[in-house]
């Protein structure tokens, strides 16, 4: 069996794409391979190595740099499109479900505008990391496929090795591509595109009524956020432009996943106003979707589009609700009273400065007898509480399940981009397997569960990839 990578989205929106060679990095190696994701995409074993190979960019391969616009900080920029990714093509599963395969940072493309077209290996080996823990914890994203490391120096706020990071979709669609059509009237393109979104996420939907296609996005985009919130994880740029249409975290920039809890902190050194911080995800997710609706005005009706996004709340809360629910131990009852408990829970975690990932596994401990209760009123007071609502059993099979005793963190972060800058990749693939649930060591496992100590709290990201 050879491996078919179809070409199906340049050759249907020609209008929509530039053609682009892959510039493969000097000295690259193939330093990280997701071979389980590899054979969930149906890439047999004989073929594994050609996918290889299309990730290094060898032979020089084909493909295909979009185009899109999109509001950023705000603000509507008509000069955007993929400046260093590129559309490899698309592979098809044993189930018939098309994947699109991109390749970031694969050399200055017709979107560059003057850029480089390179990435470097801390953004890239972040997005890996981060793109494979969220898929371990059932938060809708984008895979990482392969990540390919050069000492090739590249130049941001300083000399930096460079990489390449294959990335792995449902669609590469963004808000901003029909945000692009809607400002050049494209009403054609835009009416291809849509009906190619639904074939692609949302099959069973392509022959559905508009009101319920775009419910669809409505509900994909309020769930992903909401477990964006329910994960104390921080995305740090949500432009229209880094926004899919189908609902997975996409573009991973200067993300965070907070430590110590302080919702008002922004970790995006670039958002001097803070539209991006913890608090405004859920805001800026229903603005974004508003751009959305107003570009789909140019072939849907806006008093179709209009009531479903007043929905966007409603479907952000309820999931919301279920994923608290999850990591709280909390059984199905009175609404209020839950989002009264969970409220009261977060407000305790920011007063006393909880760390936000082992303050649930330190509810469930002391639920299962093995950790003491901490020596404070307002939490013996609201564990009362929460004991009453749960009638005395809060659900630790729920907690246990849904709790990751190994987070995201920065330091840890930190620590293994440091090592694969010098070449050790060991690190970043115990932290890994750490991260998504595989056997590591002991001693590895009790590293990884680490906080950061005063000395490693990280306040301020960087944007620059």
């Amino acid at each position: 069996m050879s491996l078919v990578l179809t070409q199906a989205y340049a050759t249907d929106f020609p209008s929509l794409v530039r053609a682009h060679t892959v510039e493969p990095l000097a000295g690259a190696r193939l330093s990280l391979f997701n071979q389980p994701l590899a054979h969930q995409l149906g890439v047999a074993e004989e073929d594994v190595g050609q996918l290889r190979e299309w990730c290094l960019g060898n032979p020089p391969v084909h493909g295909h740099a979009q185009k899109y616009v999109g509001h950023q900080f705000g603000v509507f920029n008509p000069d955007l499109g993929d400046g260093r990714g590129v559309l490899l093509g698309e592979l098809t599963d044993q189930q018939g479900q098309s994947w699109d395969l991109h390749l970031k940072g694969a050399g200055a493309t017709a979107f560059s505008r003057g850029g480089d077209g390179r990435a470097v290996l801390r953004s890239s080996l972040r997005e890996y990391i981060a793109s494979e823990a969220f898929q371990h914890w059932g938060i809708p994203t984008t895979r990482a496929l392969a990540l390919v490391s050069s000492q090739h120096g590249v130049q941001r706020e300083r000399l930096e090795p460079g990489a390449m990071l294959t990335r792995v979709a449902k669609t590469h669609v963004r808000f901003g591509h029909f945000e692009y059509c809607y400002s050049k009237r494209l009403v054609n393109e835009q009416q291809q595109l849509w009906q190619h979104v639904m074939q692609r996420c949302w099959p069973h939907l392509a022959d559905a009524e508009p009101i319920e296609q775009f419910r669809a996005v409505v509900k994909a985009t309020a769930e992903m956020i909401a477990d964006w919130q329910a994960f104390g994880f921080i995305h740090g740029v949500m432009n229209t432009d880094n926004m899919s249409i189908c609902g997975e975290t996409f573009d991973f920039g200067p993300y965070t996943v907070f430590d110590r809890f302080n919702p008002q902190q922004i970790f995006n050194h670039t958002d001097h106003r803070g539209r991006y911080g913890f608090l405004r995800q859920p805001s800026v997710g229903l603005w974004n979707l508003q751009r959305l609706s107003q570009a789909l005005s140019l072939i849907l009706p806006a008093d179709v589009l209009a009531p479903v996004v007043t929905e966007y709340e409603d479907y952000l809360q309820q999931r919301y609700l279920k994923r608290m629910s999850a990591r709280l131990g909390l059984i199905q009852g009175d609404e209020q009273t839950a989002f009264a408990l969970i409220g009261e829970w977060m407000g305790l975690m920011q007063r006393f400065e909880w760390d936000f990932q082992d303050s649930f596994i330190m509810l469930q401990d002391i639920n299962s007898g093995a950790r003491a209760m901490p020596d404070e009123p307002l939490f013996k007071a609201w564990f009362d509480r929460y004991l009453t609502y749960n009638q005395q059993q809060p659900q630790q099979a729920s907690m246990q399940q849904t709790n990751p005793r190994i987070s995201l963190r920065n330091h840890h972060l930190a620590e293994v981009i440091g090592h694969a800058e010098q070449g050790d990749w060991e690190p970043a693939r115990s932290y890994l397997a750490a991260l998504t649930g595989k056997a590591v060591s002991d001693e590895s496992f009790k590293h990884w569960q680490q906080p950061p100590n005063d000395n490693q709290q990280v306040t301020s990201l960087s944007c620059s990839s």
